[in-house]
């Protein structure tokens, strides 16, 4: 059967195709994982870390589509980590434009006068990415996601906590477990993880380093006062709450939608998900229990 690629995916080096067809849904990877991937410091410490624990890390890179650029760095790192850690990472790299166009840009200005802040963008950017990783797990049976948010940049408003426990159910929803491997790792020991590999650090400025990762303009310009001066933007908890909410509810219409055009309802890829899980946790149980365990 042939497995076609879907429109959205740029580029791939590595991925397999999905297993998913109308009444043919994917196997549970039981020792692979998918991790948001920029390239950075932190998300290249976290697939280090990941490598070391799996056996197959899938790395997702997104273009967003306005003024997001620069992402032959991140295929350069992904090659440099392949050398250095055998081969492990496959990497997709996927335009989130039409979600994002849906999730925020056709309504950006109604949504800036509601909730009064330039956070809109970056949060409504990064839910198009996260509502995307939800449906690359689906296809391709992974029952794991991760990103490489850290609590030194939590000035950022995706990378708040109450941005990533929200998020966190918006995969629960899909059967998928989402982890912060490096959230409370220091950057420093980061680096110094991503330094013992050989692999290129870029131009260090202050905190950053650049030259490694894709460039956002927008993002730039909204924490300039920071990278400059150290002067943190502040966003309101309940406010940032309410609009990951709001944003949830067109993400969840889209992902359907998605596999709709596809012959397939989500409902019946999270049943078979759920019954391959049970399969496994009692195969599992069975075998701690022929080893003498509980």
């Amino acid at each position: 059967m042939e497995h076609l690629i879907p429109a959205d995916v740029l580029r791939r080096a590595g991925a397999p195709p999905s297993e998913l067809s109308p009444g043919r849904y994917p196997t549970l990877k039981q020792n692979e994982i998918a991790l948001m991937f920029s390239g950075g410091v932190d998300s290249t410490a976290t697939a280090i870390m990941l490598a070391e624990r799996y056996e197959k890390v899938h790395l997702v890179t997104y273009k967003n589509g306005y003024g997001h650029w620069y992402h032959h760095r991140t295929e350069e790192r992904v090659a440099e980590l392949n050398q250095a850690l055998g081969g492990k990472f496959v990497h997709s790299v996927i335009s989130t434009k039409s979600y994002f166009d849906e999730i925020l840009v056709d309504d950006v200005l109604a949504d800036f006068r509601k909730y009064k802040s330039g956070f809109v963008w970056f949060m409504g950017c990064k839910m198009a990415m996260h509502m995307r990783s939800a449906i690359y797990c689906l296809e391709n049976g992974l029952r794991f996601m991760t990103d490489g948010s850290n609590e030194d940049t939590n000035e950022m408003v995706e990378q708040m906590l109450i941005s990533l426990t929200l998020i966190r159910f918006f995969y629960e929803q899909y059967g998928v477990k989402f982890g912060t491997p490096v959230y409370e790792v220091r950057r420093d020991d980061s680096r110094q993880l991503v330094k013992k590999l050989g692999i290129k650090m870029g131009v260090q400025v202050m905190d950053r380093h650049l030259c490694i990762q894709p460039t956002c303009v927008a993002g730039e310009l909204y924490y300039m006062p920071y990278l400059l001066f150290n002067k943190k933007v502040v966003h309101d908890e309940q406010t940032v709450a309410a609009f990951i909410d709001e944003k949830q509810k067109i993400c969840d219409r889209i992902v359907r939608r998605y596999f709709k055009t596809k012959g397939v309802e989500v409902d019946d890829i999270l049943a078979s998900r759920k019954a391959q899980l049970s399969a496994m946790e009692s195969g599992e149980a069975a075998g701690r229990r022929a080893e003498g365990g509980p």
